[in-house]
């Protein structure tokens, strides 16, 4: 490592020129100053990266303030005094404000450079610790963006849980109003309306088996992907299945299910398990929160080439600072009210949606009810 430069401040050019030859022999850069102002703008340049040998006084300026002045913004730089005889209130004045030695005029060359050769040794070691405090800030920073990283992956996980509770919980819902209808209509019912609706539970359990695939499935999120099966398929058949899926739970509840617009011959180029998941989401948080008597209504068609969805319902609605939030995953997983669980199926729903190339947005007026709408790709 190169040594720091050494910068003298004398009055006497004479004093000056033989204590640079010194150290110039010595292999030291040297910068000269016969006062102080010269000298505190070498410091400035230097950033204080220096070890000073200064006079007691230069003229009539104080050496004692330049000290002050120097330490106060350079507080780890060494500071070297040199007097002919001064009083010894002086020196231990000089040594308690900070100065690193005090040198007596004329001062024999070998303790001159080895005053020097200390001071440097001792500015070096500050410039290193330096060094060595901005790579550990660096190291602390880096470990502080990956302990934000391995929070992020945790939210992930809790997002992941959560989604599966959210989901598995509205299907098990649903398969347990069929089962229930089962008891209470074949009491006395024939065979074949049993079969209609063991029927529809069995197919029920499919879709639970059918999520379950999902949820491993988005083990790949965490590399940044969804793994999609994109085909064609018609989404007038999609919506009646929704529709008849949902239709006993919506009766359970004495909410009315519609399915409206004109989605015949309309063909999404998407993946029909995900955009049933996502159809799961929207159906079950609308059936949660529309109150009996009130209606949901469930349409598709095609508009701007792209199929358009809407699920809209006549519940009560989400309250305008929580619709702001409503797509962040992070708010939604902390929170633990009922409308945190209406975010995350729509968050599921979002990541859905934009996987397959789609967009989503959701408008709501309080005690009037919510819509959301997403739109897909045609084939």
């Amino acid at each position: 490592m190169k040594p720091p430069t050494v910068l003298i401040v004398d009055s006497d050019p004479r004093e000056l020129a033989k204590l640079a030859a010194i150290l110039t022999e010595a292999r030291y850069t040297v910068q000269q100053a016969t006062g102080y102002p010269e000298a505190a703008g070498i410091l400035s340049r230097h950033r204080g990266r220096l070890v000073v040998l200064s006079d007691l006084s230069a003229g009539d300026e104080c050496g004692h303030q330049f000290l002050k002045d120097t330490l106060k913004k350079y507080p780890f730089l060494p500071f070297i005094f040199m007097a002919a005889s001064p009083p010894l209130n002086s020196v231990l004045g000089a040594l308690r404000q900070g100065a690193y030695d005090f040198l007596r005029k004329p001062v024999p060359p070998d303790i001159f450079l080895h005053s020097v050769a200390r001071s440097v040794q001792k500015l070096s070691l500050t410039i290193e610790t330096e060094k060595q405090e901005k790579e550990i800030r660096k190291l602390l920073d880096r470990s502080r963006e990956d302990l934000k990283g391995a929070r992020t992956l945790s939210s992930f996980k809790g997002f992941m849980i959560s989604m599966a509770a959210h989901d598995f919980r509205s299907i098990i819902t649903v398969l347990d109003g069929y089962l229930q209808l089962i008891r209470e209509r074949c009491q006395g019912c024939d065979v074949t309306d049993a079969g209609g609706m063991l029927e529809q539970a069995a197919r029920t359990i499919g879709r639970l088996r059918t999520m379950v695939g999902t949820l491993l499935d988005y083990e790949a999120a965490e590399s940044g992907s969804i793994r999609l099966d994109i085909r064609p398929f018609p989404l007038s058949g999609l919506l009646k299945d929704c529709v008849d899926f949902y239709h006993p739970y919506a009766k359970q509840k004495k909410v009315q299910l519609v399915l409206e617009g004109d989605s015949r011959g309309v063909t999404v180029a998407g993946d029909r398990g995900k955009v049933m998941e996502i159809l799961d989401n929207l159906l079950y948080n609308a059936l949660k929160f529309t109150p009996a008597g009130g209606t949901i209504r469930l349409s598709g068609m095609k508009e701007d080439g792209a199929a358009l969805v809407c699920v809209s319902d006549s519940g009560a609605g989400i309250p305008k600072e929580k619709l702001q939030r409503i797509f962040d995953q992070e708010n939604m997983v902390a929170t633990l009210d009922s409308h945190a669980r209406v975010g995350l199926g729509l968050t599921i729903c979002k990541r859905l949606v934009e996987a397959q190339k789609g967009k989503i947005r959701i408008a709501s007026d309080p005690g009037k009810g919510t819509q959301v709408h997403f739109s897909l790709p045609v084939a």
